[in-house]
């Protein structure tokens, strides 16, 4: 009695944690050609194969050289990437909303309505409230006009492949808070939706 394979003994069940399904982030730049493209790639190949969404407000026509060299150095391949025009449909897909600068994020709620100030964040930081948008610390600078060599660009941006995992976690439910627009909307009016 109690041995395998005797009658009183319970079969062995698998257990699975069960836990509800992250959101879907939707990552936005410019274009959909280089920032936004590294984010989502990153979290899909970072976080499992996540789902991950990414857009630009104004879509180019490819991916840009740098952003595909660097993702290809860190062993993804996202040269079937189109890009995408960022649409209030996408923007109602998605769980969360992760803009590379101010003007980006101003651009979003002005053109894709308020309401989006709930689940929408600074992908430079969404982890703090700004009190200034003054010095560029909440703008991811973009790869694309930069000429260093790709080795150089790895170490400069090595720090979103960090980032996306925070960001994982925080929709999670297992990191830090994210800190929505909607917190400091007032202060994201007063930045020129035109700048870059």
């Amino acid at each position: 009695m109690g041995w395998p394979g005797s009658r009183n003994v319970r079969k062995a069940v698998p257990v699975q944690i069960m836990r509800a399904a992250p959101c879907c982030p939707l990552f936005v730049c410019h274009a959909n050609c280089c920032r936004s493209v590294l984010a989502r790639y990153l979290y899909r190949h970072l976080c499992r194969q996540a789902p991950a969404l990414s857009a630009g407000l104004e879509a180019g026509e490819r991916i840009n050289d740098r952003a595909e060299r660097m993702l290809r150095e860190w062993g993804i391949d996202a040269s079937a990437h189109s890009p995408l025009q960022l649409s209030r449909d996408l923007c109602a897909e998605a769980g969360a909303i992760f803009v590379m600068g101010p003007s980006y994020l101003h651009r979003v709620i002005w053109e894709y309505g308020e309401d989006l100030a709930d689940k929408a964040y600074l992908f430079a930081d969404p982890f703090s409230r700004p009190v200034s948008f003054g010095s560029g610390r909440y703008k991811v600078s973009d790869p694309s006009f930069d000429t260093r060599p790709t080795s150089e660009l790895l170490t400069e941006f090595g720090w979103m492949r960090e980032r996306v995992l925070q960001i994982r976690l925080a929709l999670l439910g297992d990191g830090r808070r994210l800190v929505p627009l909607s917190e400091y909307l007032e202060l994201c009016k007063t930045v020129d939706r035109g700048s870059h």
